[in-house]
């Protein structure tokens, strides 16, 4: 991990999110990018007689941005370098482009949830970041620090497992030094036979990925995105760790709303990868 891009909006969350991405810096020696987006609508102020005008306001605006920002990265007192990025495109535009332009390995997004405030880092954007960032995100709900995160909660769908995926998930139990709980939530009744076969079966998948110090779990319920939370509360979990598609609205239950859901209402930090629909999915022998 070299560099780490964090959203901020001047926020309490964002302060969470900043203060987690330095922890995990400082454990790397990674590389900090700040970024706040700014949109304009060239055309939406009629008072407004040219686009000099325009672009004028646009530089002020800017430049009044970045003195907060500095004023922001200032209350950290972080000896290493933080670097500041102020985007005139929308929020999740400008964290697209960034990371594949400048190659960051990790977003991390401060999340108030659905709560109606007026935040900009809030609801479908922290949402639509997770959904189309090509590299991991971090959603940070409320302050966390890299030692507490202990058990991480890896809910599977074994309709869309891929060996990407489980890559990116040992990379990220060998950064937090974690124990991870594997869940998959079904309304199909199994057999212990069926689940052993099914243990057998993802142990060696796991065991290929060079993943260790974990559990498997499987859940019943006809609701899985119900299922996904009681076991995130009755586990105890620090940190849930999933999938996600780039699209909405289709019927795989790792996608659009779950994931939407899981960012915007669970309280603690959710680590997301975007999968490659292209890649091939790991056929499973049970």
């Amino acid at each position: 991990m070299k560099k780490i891009l964090v959203p901020v909006d001047f926020s309490e969350v964002s302060t969470y999110a900043v203060q987690f991405a330095i922890e995990l810096a400082d454990k790397f020696n990674a590389e900090i990018t700040l970024l706040n987006s700014i949109q304009f609508d060239l055309y939406s102020e009629q008072e407004l007689s040219s686009k000099t005008g325009v672009r004028t306001i646009v530089k002020d605006v800017k430049t009044a941005v970045f003195e907060k920002m500095d004023l922001f990265a200032k209350q950290f007192n972080s000896k290493r370098e933080i670097h500041k990025e102020v985007n005139g495109v929308n929020l999740v535009t400008a964290v697209k482009d960034l990371v594949e332009e400048q190659g960051f390995d990790l977003v991390v997004i401060g999340t108030t949830g659905v709560s109606g405030l007026s935040e900009m880092i809030i609801g479908s954007n922290t949402e639509r970041i997770v959904r189309h960032t090509p590299c991991p995100v971090i959603s940070v709900p409320s302050q966390v620090n890299l030692q507490s995160i202990k058990k991480v909660l890896v809910p599977l769908d074994l309709r869309e497992l891929r060996s990407r995926f489980l890559t990116q998930i040992a990379n990220l139990q060998d950064t937090l030094k974690c124990e991870l709980e594997f869940t998959w939530v079904t309304d199909a009744s199994f057999s212990a036979r069926n689940e052993e076969r099914l243990g057998k079966e993802l142990s060696r998948i796991f065991k290929e990925h060079h993943i260790d110090n974990y559990r498997i779990f499987i859940v019943n319920n006809i609701s899985p995105e119900e299922g996904l939370f009681l076991e995130a509360r009755e586990s105890q979990a620090d940190m849930i760790a999933m999938a996600t598609h780039a699209r909405r609205g289709i019927s795989h239950w790792l996608s659009g709303s779950i994931t939407e859901d899981t960012v915007n209402h669970i309280d603690i930090p959710v680590w997301t990868f975007k999968i490659d629909k292209s890649e091939k999915i790991i056929s499973l022998i049970i």
